[in-house]
């Protein structure tokens, strides 16, 4: 097992290595960031100068040399606000840690307990509310149902507080862990109905009802774990996608969050935020694509890491 994590992380390298160069060039192909720092009228020399204390004037290489040598370091600073990429990257990353957590785990609890009820009386009433329900939130902008939610819940209920973050204050997070909590639960409980039903029509499930076992049984104990490796695939898909990609929801209701973050570098175009926020969401879909490797060697014995 350690040899396939080793192997996984060094094959992870190059990878890494492509992304820093594919956002480099296109982060310089983008336009002149010093248009923005010094302001359409800046005259030449303001903007030379910017240049020199940035080392934008130097050829590529050295400047690609420059940016990684920073964010390994920990010393490369924003344009805009002169302080550590990598700290900015981290508070707003123990926001969106926050918020993917949250919403994964309500979207794995409602999901697979829908997917289950779902699979035990597949063409009920209980199945078609489900089916319904995860077609509703499939198709539900998060941007909108956050929205709605805000308006209800903060504004006209006034249960959960609106604005500005405050640290230390998980009511804060309520509405944006529901929003993409229910969005995720949608997608996890179609697969997981899908995936019981096909696990429940198996041999295995036959011999195991012919032995005397209850359906309740026969799903749980024998449908249920077969049925888990390609939902921990979507839910290991997901949890990245929501560290990586909640920028709506976050700008929504107000979140501090890593979305924000590199939302408010792009219209700055403060290219070592940006450069390090790339560099930070290709090292989360790696570490989180290994930890789903392994928890397949886990769930399934028949899957073996040499």
């Amino acid at each position: 097992m350690l040899t396939f994590i080793l192997r996984r992380l060094l094959q992870a390298l190059p990878v890494m290595a492509g992304i820093v160069l594919v956002c480099f060039a296109l982060l310089k192909l983008s336009g002149d960031p010093t248009r923005i720092l010094a302001g359409e009228r800046a005259p030449d020399y303001v903007r030379e100068n910017i240049r020199k204390k940035w080392r934008l004037d130097e050829p590529w290489p050295k400047q690609l040399a420059f940016f990684v040598g920073g964010l390994v370091s920990g010393e490369l600073k924003s344009y805009t606000h002169e302080r550590p990429v990598g700290e900015m990257l981290l508070e707003g990353a123990s926001v969106t840690l926050r918020l993917a957590l949250g919403a994964i785990l309500v979207a794995v609890v409602l999901g697979l307990l829908s997917g289950i009820f779902s699979a035990y009386r597949p063409r009920s009433a209980l199945d078609y509310a489900a089916a319904t329900g995860a077609s509703i939130g499939i198709s539900i902008p998060a941007f909108w149902l956050a929205m709605i939610l805000t308006l209800i819940f903060g504004v006209k209920l006034g249960w959960f507080p609106i604005g500005s973050y405050k640290a230390g204050r998980p009511e804060y997070l309520a509405i944006p862990i529901a929003t993409l909590g229910l969005i995720t639960t949608a997608l996890i409980a179609r697969l997981s109905r899908s995936c019981l039903l096909e696990s429940l029509s198996q041999d295995y499930v036959r011999t195991a009802r012919a032995k005397g076992l209850s359906e309740v049984r026969a799903l749980l104990g024998h449908a249920f774990p077969n049925a888990l490796v390609p939902i921990v695939t979507v839910i290991g898909t997901n949890l990245a996608g929501l560290m990586t990609g909640a920028v709506l929801t976050e700008t929504t209701c107000s979140l501090p969050g890593l979305g924000r973050v590199i939302y408010n570098a792009i219209n700055s175009r403060d290219h070592p935020v940006i450069l390090g926020g790339c560099l930070f969401f290709a090292l989360v879909f790696v570490l989180v694509n290994l930890a789903v490797d392994i928890l397949y060697g886990v769930l399934d014995p028949r899957i073996r890491h040499e």
